[in-house]
């Protein structure tokens, strides 16, 4: 279970405004006695300062301007130790994901946190309780979790805030009820899911993430309509593949959905992290899952754990590349990822085709080998997949046997799940703060230095 974290206030500017730039600034006014030489030197440096002013507050948006530094320059927020080991910054040289749209299947984003502020486009509720997709729902356990989610996507950084893998893509959030505790009111999970992805998929998404699973591998035949109409627009989807920690002993639905992306968890040694994976044939990538830096829903900051922040980093990738390079369709994104996987540290063996590796799949995410890669020359058609899938294994009762991706009946009787070793007990580094407040300390000392030396120019 994860206990609440020591939240920080949210960030804010440096107390103090501009100078200011109105003509006249600081001169005395017309038939006011002359003034004294102080007092005319004071009015002069006043003057000086307010024909700076629009420089001296560009300088201070640039230092303390969190959505500037993330849309201008993305940098690593505190604690964000993945983005230079995984290269990401270098792919930030080529893209940020501008012009992409990233769906949220979750428990919904709270678009009002100043970590996700702008970046939440659409948004709706899937859950039956009357909600709009941007408030988020479920228990204890789960409702920060599509908030924490599309932070890893799409954050903005600034102050102790995380800068998402693809900070300019959009966000949109479909809410659905994750975990127990389901009100009355709120239909089958299973059925959520498919109409979210659905309504994703019309309303533009180009990648859909997915951190949650049903504690089993089958689905119900009704996902296999929705996930075909992804494919048959171009859409990838990419899910965790659930967590050993909660009793995960083989790859959750959706990641065993063909097509699917099935994302498992690493450790920052680099190493498969046990507890924050599941085996199957379903797994395909991995990503970082430890010690992840997360927007809290209500307000400040936090850390994940598990492989439910390990696929929305390989979301943000996916949106990198389709925002560098929007001719490559979604197979072809797919095919790149995979193809230029790089081996797990400490495990031997990848997947090759017709061969998964069913630990680490085609190995951990090479977000810069994935960008330069040159398409694959055999690409793999999700759609296809699927179809074949569903030729083999939809048939009447009288002709099937049970596989281990049979689909189950509609009772809905394992939950949509999402972890719940998610937050770590440690608060945010203030790091980011202090940065702020001394970088706004300087560029003061600045202005006013620059203002005085413009004055003894004059004389």
């Amino acid at each position: 279970m994860d206990s609440h974290p020591s939240q920080l206030p949210p960030a804010s500017d440096a107390p103090g405004a501009a100078p200011s730039d109105a003509p006249g600034a600081g001169l005395p006014a017309p038939g006011a006695r002359r003034a004294v030489p102080g007092t005319r030197r004071t009015a002069s440096v006043l003057k000086a300062m307010a024909r700076l002013g629009l420089a001296g507050t560009l300088a201070l948006g640039l230092v303390m301007s969190p959505v500037a530094v993330a849309q201008a320059a993305p940098k690593a927020g505190p604690g964000q130790w993945f983005i230079k080991d995984y290269g990401i910054d270098k792919v930030w040289e080529k893209s940020t994901g501008k012009g992409v749209t990233v769906a949220v299947i979750d428990s919904g984003v709270n678009a009002d946190h100043e970590n996700l502020r702008g970046v939440v486009g659409k948004a709706k509720d899937f859950s039956g309780l009357d909600k709009d997709g941007k408030t988020p729902i479920g228990g204890k356990d789960t409702i920060h979790h599509g908030t924490a989610v599309a932070g890893v996507i799409a954050g903005q950084g600034g102050g102790a805030g995380p800068a998402g893998v693809a900070p300019e893509a959009e966000i949109l959030s479909a809410s659905m009820w994750l975990g127990p505790g389901r009100p009355e009111g709120s239909g089958s999970t299973r059925d959520q899911a498919a109409e979210a992805l659905t309504w994703a998929v019309d309303s533009g998404a180009e990648v859909v993430n997915m951190s949650l699973g049903w504690d089993d591998p089958a689905w119900p035949e009704s996902w296999d309509e929705a996930f075909a109409y992804a494919y048959e627009k171009d859409v990838m989807v990419i899910a965790c593949v659930g967590n050993a920690s909660q009793g995960a002993t083989q790859a959750w639905s959706p990641s065993t959905v063909p097509g699917v992306i099935g994302v498992g968890g690493l450790g920052k040694d680099g190493k498969v992290l046990p507890e924050s994976t599941a085996p199957g044939t379903a797994v395909d990538l991995m990503g970082p899952a430890a010690d992840i830096p997360i927007p809290f829903h209500s307000g400040g900051y936090a850390e994940g754990q598990g492989c439910s922040f390990a696929s929305p980093v390989v979301s943000g990738v996916a949106a990198l590349m389709r925002a560098e390079n929007p001719d490559l369709t979604a197979d072809e994104v797919t095919a790149k990822l995979l193809s230029t996987a790089k081996p797990v540290q400490g495990h031997r063996g990848q997947s090759r085709p017709d061969d998964p590796d069913p630990i680490v799949g085609w190995g951990r995410i090479d977000p810069v080998a994935a960008m330069n890669a040159d398409v694959p020359k055999t690409v793999p058609s999700a759609a296809d997949a699927l179809a074949d899938w569903v030729a083999m294994h939809r048939r009447a009762p009288a002709e099937t046997t049970e596989t281990e991706t049979a689909a189950p009946d509609e009772t809905d009787s394992p939950q949509a799940v999402a972890p719940t070793d998610v937050v770590s007990s440690q608060s945010t580094p203030t790091l980011g703060y202090s940065i702020l407040v001394v970088g706004g300390a300087a560029a003061l000392i600045l202005l006013v230095l620059s203002a005085l030396a413009f004055f003894r120019r004059r004389r």
